[in-house]
């Protein structure tokens, strides 16, 4: 079998963890005994955060930064929204990432440059993680909006394999 950098992770599993955690919570006002899995917690009202277009991928993208940042030390959580039939050059990340399907049909592959064959198809509630330094590309069959996050600092979150395919130069 042949390995590739984006480790998968299906809907059960996913599932599976966030019913441990809310059975956690829910028996907590039962059992003075058992500690609760957040003892203290960050929390985020995304209804007043606002999409802005994205700087750092191609055109027609828009990105909402949901937690921390990405140059500070610590987690950082955001979202990307991409218009149907949008194409992510190859390119690759500094940090692992870990990327959650919101809406859509998103397809992803590792590869040094971008070859609908090689994409693996992903929906929503689909999770899968890219290794730091792993060369990838992505393309949005419909609308999609994916949930990615990382650990910073890191001083440049996106590099592209084909130095002609970013945006920024």
């Amino acid at each position: 079998m042949k390995r590739t950098n984006h480790r998968y992770a299906g809907p059960a599993v996913v599932f599976a963890a966030a019913l441990g955690v809310f059975a956690a919570i829910g028996r907590a006002d039962a059992d003075p005994g058992i500690d609760l899995v957040m003892t203290g917690f960050d929390a985020i009202a995304a209804q007043g955060l606002e999409w802005k277009a994205a700087k750092d991928i191609p055109a027609g993208a828009k990105m909402l930064l949901i937690y921390g940042s990405p140059d500070k030390p610590g987690p950082y959580i955001f979202r990307v929204m991409f218009p149907a039939g949008y194409k992510l050059p190859a390119h690759r990340h500094p940090d692992q990432r870990s990327v959650t399907v919101l809406k859509g049909t998103y397809w992803s592959a590792v590869g040094e440059s971008f070859e609908q064959d090689k994409l693996k198809k992903f929906g929503p509630r689909d999770l899968y993680i890219t290794a730091a330094g792993a060369p990838h590309f992505a393309w949005a069959e419909t609308d999609v909006v994916i949930q990615e996050m990382g650990v910073g600092p890191v001083s440049q979150g996106i590099e592209y394999v084909n130095a002609a395919d970013d945006p920024r130069k």
